[in-house]
């Protein structure tokens, strides 16, 4: 009788033990899940910055150009923001609307398809940033995700 007990309380161990192990590898997933999606983000004064650099040199010089942030749909995890500028008279003021990935940056357009924006102005201020987000070439590629635009 005295194996018996000795058997089956050496099987509740194994089995507590492979429950402590099987809930800490649950916790550490759980919390590098939670260290990839809630990093560091840019703010949106930086954001706004990303959106003026996407813009060409014409876009630029325009009177008054600026870009204003606007509510994103609530299923979006984009910063949304709407360029404008003087206009004319009979012209629209709207030079473009733009979704920023607030973990990595990219900037894409919030009206054509699946547009990212691309230059060398923008470019060099999305290194500068992602830097100090200290987000590394590996990091980014793992962040990196479509425009709010794009067809899944």
């Amino acid at each position: 009788m005295k194996s018996l007990d000795l058997t089956f309380m050496a099987a509740k161990r194994g089995r507590d033990r492979a429950l402590a192990l099987l809930l800490l590898v649950f916790l550490l997933a759980i919390g590098i899940s939670a260290t990839e999606t809630s990093g560091k983000k840019i703010t949106t004064d930086q954001a706004r910055s990303l959106v003026m650099a996407a813009l060409t040199g014409e876009q630029r010089r325009l009177p008054e150009v600026a870009a204003e942030p606007y509510d994103a749909p609530d299923t979006s995890k984009f910063l949304f923001f709407t360029v404008t500028w003087e206009g004319t008279p009979k012209g629209s003021v709207v030079v473009g609307n733009y979704a920023v990935d607030p973990y990595t940056g990219d900037v894409f357009s919030a009206t054509i398809g699946c547009h990212e924006e691309k230059n060398k102005n923008l470019q060099a201020l999305q290194m500068r940033i992602r830097a100090t987000l200290h987000l590394s070439e590996s990091g980014y590629q793992r962040l990196k995700t479509k425009g709010p635009l794009c067809e899944e």
